[in-house]
């Protein structure tokens, strides 16, 4: 026995504490007087706060009091465990009668006026917490969990906290206290939380988190409600997103908006459901909201490379062509695969500077062959010169100005190759003759201009037209 002794203690002094303790469980497997047993249980109860195994040197502590009473060291290392351990009022009392036996024993005055203060640090959290001042609350914690590092209700609390600026800390924390123990349920709830918390991705193993916790404890009310959140969270997301896809845009705005209310302190997730949003919304052409809602999910998520992207997209259609670049630039330095789109961006930027023949026919950038007809049709028909051939002289010139430069974005955006290739910035109205002057050789809405339109044709002479759409 004592030749064990001696060696854990070697092993002690040298800080290899596993090896101390393993040394002093043989030691008491072996015959011993009471003193000696005591002893032994003393040392492997050092050796296990030093290895930051509270609950079992609490254990050892315990069974070296039962041999001897008036073991001071023992009841120390007693009073220590139970402070990491957040014990506040029992480590107190430990030291306490440590000083009722030696009243000058500096080790556990000065332990006594450390307690306190980490008790009053403890109440100055939950009163943070209760005012949603995470920040001011998880500093008093941390400096709580200088001392009591083993303490479950500190890293909980500390966890809590985290969720909403550092949720994916406060999943590793809970994550570290279910690998001593898996049937912790709050801890299970709260690492189900910070998942949540940490993205989209994660929303499915949340939920599991949270079933796993009211498997354990059908009645835990927290995990209920967070799992129930998460479903509706689920489900009204994607009701938005099928409604977008089915271009309901007005009823998926609803929906998007539905969603965002679910959970307002949820960042990630929220993030991109203003993404979302943020597109439906460039459907429905408000892109003044559109850019609104793509700056909330950038605040929430600097690094969120789609969002980048969709607000260089609105900037476009908004004209902030230094905006859209600057948002564009950021992007592909994310995602090399976007510098292709960045080279793209550029060349529009510079055709932008003479004419947006999207702009002129009313369009979106991502129109579609029917959109820029109907667009073409109405807006030939707004500015056809003879709907101005009563006003004044500027009035007909600004007509003609305006009715010549619909059928020159018409006569680029109506051919594929040559839309592609404006959008592409080689081809923009002063590169192309037919774009240039349209109606030149061959006015396309027929009568005076000669030739003919489809959707226009003279009824006779002069310069009388009859629509035909």
């Amino acid at each position: 026995m004592q030749e064990l002794k001696a060696q854990g203690n070697e092993a002690y002094k040298e800080g290899d504490y596993r090896r101390a303790i393993q040394l002093y469980t043989e030691a008491l497997e072996e015959e011993g007087t009471d003193e000696e047993r005591a002893m032994l249980y003393g040392n492997r109860a050092a050796a296990r706060n030093s290895y930051s195994l509270y609950k079992d040197a609490i254990g050892d502590c315990e069974k070296a009091l039962d041999l001897k009473p008036d073991f001071v060291k023992a009841k120390l290392r007693l009073a220590k465990a139970k402070w990491m351990l957040c014990d506040f009022t029992d480590a107190i009392r430990c030291y306490s009668e440590v000083l009722a036996k030696e009243p000058k024993n500096s080790e556990a005055k000065a332990d006594i006026e450390s307690i306190k203060q980490d008790q009053s640090r403890l109440e100055s959290a939950k009163a943070s917490m209760a005012n949603f001042e995470y920040s001011a609350a998880r500093n008093s914690l941390n400096h709580i969990l200088e001392h009591c590092e083993g303490s479950r209700e500190v890293l909980i609390l500390k966890a809590r906290c985290n969720i909403h600026s550092n949720p994916e800390i406060a999943a590793r924390d809970m994550r570290n206290i279910l690998q001593s123990n898996q049937n912790d349920s709050e801890a299970l709830a709260i690492r189900g939380k910070a998942l949540l918390y940490s993205g989209m991705a994660n929303v499915s193993s949340a939920m599991q988190h949270f079933r796993q916790a009211l498997s354990l404890d059908p009645d835990f009310t927290e995990a209920a409600k967070l799992l129930k959140a998460a479903r509706r969270f689920e489900n009204v997301k994607q009701e938005a997103n099928d409604l977008f896809k089915a271009r309901q845009y007005e009823e998926a705005d609803e929906k998007y908006t539905e969603a965002l209310l679910i959970d307002p302190q949820n960042k990630k997730l929220n993030s991109v459901l203003f993404n979302n949003r943020a597109a439906n919304r460039m459907s429905l052409k408000r892109y003044e909201d559109a850019l609104k809602d793509v700056n909330k999910a950038i605040e929430a998520d600097e690094y969120f490379t789609k969002a980048l992207v969709r607000r260089s997209r609105i900037n476009e259609e908004l004209e902030k062509w230094d905006d859209a670049l600057k948002d564009m630039q950021s992007a592909s330095e994310m995602d090399r695969n976007l510098e292709e789109d960045l080279h793209s961006l550029k060349k529009r930027v510079k055709m932008a500077k003479r004419k947006n023949f999207y702009k002129i026919l009313g369009v979106s950038r991502d129109a579609d062959d029917r959109e820029i007809k109907k667009a073409y049709r109405l807006a030939a028909k707004e500015w056809h010169p003879d709907k101005w051939h009563s006003s004044g002289d500027e009035e007909k010139d600004a007509a003609e100005i305006k009715f010549k430069e619909i059928g020159e974005a018409y006569a680029i955006l109506s051919d594929p190759t040559k839309r592609r290739k404006y959008d592409m910035g080689v081809l923009d109205g002063e590169s192309d003759h037919q774009a240039h002057d349209p109606f030149e050789g061959g006015h396309p809405f027929g009568g005076g201009f000669g030739g003919g339109h489809p959707f226009f044709q003279s009824a006779g002479g002069g310069n009388t037209f009859t629509f035909r759409f």
